[in-house]
């Protein structure tokens, strides 16, 4: 099965720079209620950086820095003119982020370079000897040229203001050809040809990030490091803006969030990647996490990685005709020391703008742009401190609903097989078979489509017919019980629903053993089962070992006992309701196996409908939650295996 492989993805704020009317459009500083640097004019980014020069990107490559335990990508440059500085003829860039294998660290920070790319860099040089573009896409200004090679007008603008700067009484000849219209080029995010697709974080593929518990009705729980806070801010105001930030992006998508508390991480956020669905907010950069001191706060995730080979799905499943990878953890980092964010508003919004990167959206502009839109978006990468809050605009939320939209994508579950061998094959109900069963929120199973790939017939092969999935095994024989929990397989299939819009993640159905029947025809117990329990491999009536009998007088007959996992010789042990409380409902399982927990208000004339989300248990025990509802004066639960 293909590894989930976690990577991680960035997202930073910055507090307003821009480079200056040569190239973008001129802007004053975001307006913050405190002290607000004012945007930097290409004067200013000139004098900052170590060495400014016009190059082209000869080659990209990851590595994995060992000092860190993240990724960084080596970009070597072919420098063509050099504005500031000494820089080598050849000069390597390395910034944090990059893909490495299977796994890949998107850092909103660092600049995305590809082979080939023309850009003019505002470089800064690092102690240890290496280089890199301090402000990101803004210290690595892209220049497009048109199908002729002639310069577009921004890059026009941006070499002879720097010409300007640095010989203004010797102006350079620039082939440039004829002037364009459009001002300057925009990629459709609205970003300067960063890390994003569509306006999404995404990865060195191209491919963006979402969380799949809100196509399953659920809450992604939130914890909070509060060990130190920007001046002024109490517990109870910071708490109450991660609160306001959440409820903005859950009103405006299908996301819902939970608090689970305060806790200290006791490291930044963004190294804990355990894959638990938590999204972490510190406000703090106690640890230093955050490289510079102009640099409100970051946020992003933790995915998984994965394309399924030939049929192309996500593990995030399909919406808006995008796949997608699939977020496992979030994280947020708020720079507390700076005094922007002494204000509570302020902070709020920087709050809000972070947990946009988490839910899987890039800046919708890393420069100055006229678009209004895009300016006064919650992800426009300048803190706007105008008092807006929590508040979006029409842009985050058209995006955020590409991400998780209102009409979600249906959800299954992986799941595993045993296998029953025998000569001739079994042909017996339950056996070597499951249901294949999706849930959606607003659509009927019965309307979900069913699609499966990747096959492989190492031991026989898989039909489906309707949404029932057989397997016929092709051999004689017995193999060992690979681990359920693992990726371990004897064949295994891939399968994803449909709900005629979206899609969802795919899920794996693997054989996990396979046991020898020797009776003929085949009663779908094997031998070694039948002698674990009974003493001997055949099915004698004397002991009511046969298929159909009620050995220990549970109600259940042995067949039924093998495929849910019981045993037949203890009558306790008959997949029973073990215990019924307010809070929790608990039974009898075969672990790994597939249960629906189902509730009616009468028994005369019953509707069941599912009590909560199904449940996959790990042991002998299963259980859910929360099953307590107070608008209803009496409920009956009862719990069925999926077949």
């Amino acid at each position: 099965m293909a590894e989930e492989v976690p990577a991680l993805l960035f997202g930073g704020w910055k507090r307003a720079q821009s480079l200056g009317a040569f190239v973008f459009w001129l802007a004053g500083g975001a307006a913050a209620p405190a002290a607000c640097l004012p945007a930097l004019t290409l004067q200013d980014h000139l004098h900052s950086a170590d060495a400014v020069f016009h190059a082209t990107v000869l080659s990209v490559g990851a590595f994995s820095n060992p000092r860190d335990g993240l990724i960084h990508t080596r970009t070597v440059l072919q420098v063509l003119e050099v504005f500031k500085g000494r820089p080598p003829a050849r000069i390597p860039l390395v910034h944090r982020g990059g893909n490495l294998g299977t796994t890949g660290m998107s850092d909103d920070l660092s600049p995305v370079l590809r082979v080939g790319e023309e850009r003019v860099f505002f470089a800064s040089h690092r102690l240890d000897g290496t280089w890199f573009a301090a402000q990101g896409e803004v210290s690595a200004v892209r220049l497009r040229r048109d199908s002729g090679g002639r310069l577009q007008s921004e890059g026009e603008n941006l070499l002879r203001g720097l010409h300007a700067l640095i010989d203004p009484a010797n102006p350079p000849e620039i082939y440039t050809g004829p002037a364009t219209s459009q001002g300057f080029s925009l990629d459709p995010s609205g970003d300067s040809g960063g890390p994003s697709t569509n306006g999404l974080l995404s990865d060195a593929f191209g491919v963006p990030a979402r969380y799949v518990a809100p196509d399953r009705g659920e809450a992604i729980p939130y914890l909070v490091d509060a060990d130190f806070l920007p001046a002024g801010i109490g517990l109870a105001q910071a708490l109450g803006a991660v609160s306001n930030a959440c409820a903005a992006w859950a009103a405006a998508s299908s996301c819902r969030f939970v608090f689970g508390g305060v806790q200290s991480f006791g490291t930044n956020a963004a190294s804990i990647s355990n894959a638990d669905g938590t999204l972490r907010i510190q406000l703090h950069d106690h640890y230093n996490f955050i490289p510079s001191g102009d640099i409100l706060g970051e946020g992003g995730s933790w995915y998984s990685v994965g394309f399924l080979p030939n049929a192309g799905w996500g593990p995030g499943g399909k919406v808006s005709g995008m796949e997608f990878n699939q977020g496992l953890n979030g994280f947020v980092v708020i720079k507390h020391t700076n005094s922007v964010l002494q204000n509570l508003a302020t902070l709020t919004e920087v709050i809000t703008h972070e947990v946009g990167h988490v839910l899987g959206l890039a800046h919708s502009s890393d420069l100055v742009t006229p678009n209004s839109v895009l300016t006064n978006s919650i992800m426009f990468y300048q803190v706007h401190g105008d008092g807006r809050a929590a508040g979006l605009n029409s842009y985050d939320t058209n995006l955020v609903r590409q991400v998780h939209p209102l009409n979600t994508p249906p959800y299954s579950y992986n799941r595993v097989m045993d296998l029953t061998d025998a000569s001739p094959q079994p042909n017996v109900p339950g056996i070597n078979q499951l249901e294949l069963r999706g849930y959606d929120l607003q659509s009927p199973a019965s309307a979900l489509a069913l699609s499966t790939a990747n096959a492989t017939a190492n031991y026989g092969a898989f039909t489906l017919a309707g949404s029932t999935l057989k397997f016929t095994p092709n051999l004689q024989g017995n193999g060992p019980r690979t681990d359920p929990a693992g990726t371990g397989y004897y064949d295994r299939i891939y399968a994803r629903l449909s709900d005629g819009t979206n899609s969802s993640p795919y899920l794996s159905v693997r054989t996990v053993s396979l046991s020898h029947d020797s009776d003929s025809p085949s009663d779908g117990l094997p031998d070694a089962w039948m002698s674990a329990v009974f003493g001997h491999s055949g099915p004698q009536a004397s002991d009511k070992s046969r298929a159909g009998d009620d050995a220990d007088g549970d109600g259940l007959g042995n067949l039924q006992e093998y495929i849910g996992g019981m045993n037949p010789s203890d009558k306790g042990f008959a997949q029973r309701i073990t215990l019924v409380q307010p809070n929790i409902l608990q039974w009898q399982a075969k672990a790994y196996e597939l249960y629906e927990v189902q509730t009616a208000t009468n028994l005369s004339e019953p509707v069941w409908v599912l009590a909560g989300n199904p449940v996959i248990p790990t042991t002998s025990t299963g259980s859910l939650s929360n099953i307590y509802d107070p608008a209803l004066p009496r409920r009956y639960f009862r719990v069925v295996k999926v077949p």
